[in-house]
């Protein structure tokens, strides 16, 4: 966050906002590929590969919150016209989610972000909703703008996140990326 001056009529001459994309924190980028899944298991699997199914199913879910991996809200809004706004929004989040993780995270998009991320894509549903349904285009650039805001503010949460975090020591990475102590993978 930085303190911007202003002299727009009507706003504060000084506020707090997300910084601009040139000045957010470089982050870390994850080191290997999110966990990949397992191939599925011939009908007949044995019960050590169900249980480590079941393992690796449970512990990506006990990571996550229900507001922090998605909207959170109920399924059906009072405008039925919202709906396919609604799911575009939360392909969006998903989708952002997982790209902060990769590029800015470490690997890692805590629910802070995470839940930001998801207040954008929301926001930015309703822009589009604004702008093609109610034809308010004030309401439309207004929830855009925000949806900006809020994305600018999770990637620098999610940089800063994964700058605090403990780094990992060479023999760690090495371990992680296969390489042996004698230089061979």
């Amino acid at each position: 966050m930085t303190w911007r001056t202003n002299a727009t009529d009507g706003r504060k001459l000084v506020h707090v906002e997300p910084a601009r994309i040139d000045e957010q924190p470089v982050g870390v980028a994850a080191l290997e590929p999110q966990s990949q899944p397992l191939p599925r298991p011939p009908y007949a699997a044995g019960s050590a590969e169900a249980r480590e199914a079941g393992r690796r199913g449970g512990s990506k879910r006990a990571s996550t919150t229900a507001l922090g991996s998605g909207i959170g809200l109920a399924k059906a809004f009072a405008d039925p016209s919202f709906a396919p706004y609604r799911r575009a929004a939360e392909n969006f989040a998903r989708l952002h989610v997982r790209t902060l993780a990769q590029t800015v995270g470490g690997g890692r998009c805590s629910e802070a972000p995470a839940s930001i991320v998801w207040s954008a894509g929301l926001q930015l549903a309703a822009s589009r909703w604004a702008f093609e349904v109610a034809g308010d285009h004030v309401l439309g650039s207004r929830l855009a703008n925000d949806s900006r805001q809020n994305l600018l503010a999770a990637h620098e949460l999610c940089a800063r996140e994964a700058q605090a975090k403990p780094r990992d020591t060479m023999a760690e990475l090495d371990r992680r990326l296969g390489i042996t102590p004698g230089g061979k993978s």
